[in-house]
């Protein structure tokens, strides 16, 4: 009787034993799902969408590139529309790779446009960027050099469909008529008569655009100074090919021309204006010794831009002169934003 009561005691305790093991993997099989639920991660898109706008000057199609990562998503429509008619769609996917990129060119219209781009995750709007392009037309350029046309100047502007640039030889310059004019250049200019200095805060009480590229025998004029805004320069640095200076795009260049990135990392300057006071509120783009190579300043009431190197294979390589035909196309561009401001 009493081996009868053990066994039976014994039992109860396997059976008791058991049931608590159970429980205990029960619950620690309940806490896992739990933790493993709290550890899901939040379906999210992170994108960044770029026009390259300077297009409008040289085609009839504007290039778009959008870099995007999913993370918890397979795929969005992406919808184009261009004053509010609808374009195109397109189905974005995730391809696994830690960032996708897709790009494409939109249509035109040289009376101006306004083009909206949303991403759609079903039916609901995830992401909307609204992106305007001014209307096309004709600018008209003068450009002052001290020796006559210059073949390379030139090819600055060759393939731009809305710019027409006169070259003139400044001491040959008579008619001081800049009524039709929106841009100058003065290229290389060592010297500025008093007459033409009154003519170009005419020019800029007039809202017109004036590029300098400086020269080094403007060092000690104080007068441009006062009457343009002319910076004051230190000395010149630099000497050879082998050593150079690099560039630094402050987002001038990037907001409407984000293609000129690989020729600004390509740049070289081998010799610069370093100016006597930085003035970093007027910098757009920076040399490697954080001197200003381009400043951008208004006066009065209209603006007036001075690159601190030359047009010169001893002063810079060819990705440079590529950089530059960017800047001006930049600058003309803005031109055309003014007016529709």
């Amino acid at each position: 009787m009493i081996n009868l009561i053990n066994k039976k005691s014994s039992y109860i305790i396997i059976l008791m034993t058991l049931l608590t093991g159970f429980t205990l993997y029960s619950c620690s099989k309940s806490s896992y799902q739990e933790e493993k639920l709290a550890t899901v991660i939040e379906p999210s898109f992170q994108y960044n969408l770029e026009f390259n706008d300077i297009d409008i000057m040289y085609s009839d199609s504007l290039y778009y590139e959008l870099e995007f990562d999913m993370i918890g998503m397979d795929a969005l429509d992406m919808l184009i529309k261009i004053d509010d008619s609808l374009y195109d769609s397109i189905i974005i996917a995730d391809i696994d790779s830690s960032t996708d990129i897709l790009s494409g060119y939109i249509p035109l219209n040289p009376n101006g446009m306004d083009i909206n781009i949303s991403f759609i995750d079903s039916d609901v709007i995830v992401s909307n960027e609204d992106h305007a392009l001014p209307a096309i037309r004709d600018i008209e350029v003068l450009t002052f050099t001290a020796n006559g046309s210059n073949k390379y100047f030139n090819s600055l502007f060759e393939g731009n469909k809305i710019v027409n640039n006169k070259n003139i030889i400044y001491d040959k310059f008579k008619n001081y008529d800049f009524a039709n004019t929106e841009v100058i250049i003065l290229n290389d200019l060592d010297i500025l008569s008093e007459k033409m200095i009154v003519q170009l805060q005419k020019f800029l009480l007039n809202e017109g655009y004036i590029f300098v590229l400086m020269n080094e025998n403007i060092i000690e004029n104080n007068k441009l100074f006062y009457s343009l805004g002319y910076p004051k320069v230190k000395a010149i640095r630099g000497s050879s090919r082998n050593q150079f200076f690099s560039m630094t795009d402050e987002g001038f260049l990037n907001e409407h021309s984000f293609q000129s990135r690989d020729l600004i990392d390509n740049s070289q300057l081998y010799r610069y204006f370093e100016l006597k006071n930085v003035e970093e509120e007027f910098t757009k783009i920076t040399i490697s010794t954080k001197d200003p190579l381009l400043l951008e300043k208004e006066v009065l009431g209209g603006k007036i831009f001075f690159l601190t190197t030359k047009i010169d294979s001893d002063w810079s390589n060819n990705s440079f002169n590529l950089v530059l035909k960017d800047i001006f196309n930049r600058v003309f561009f803005q031109r055309l934003l003014t007016d529709e401001s």
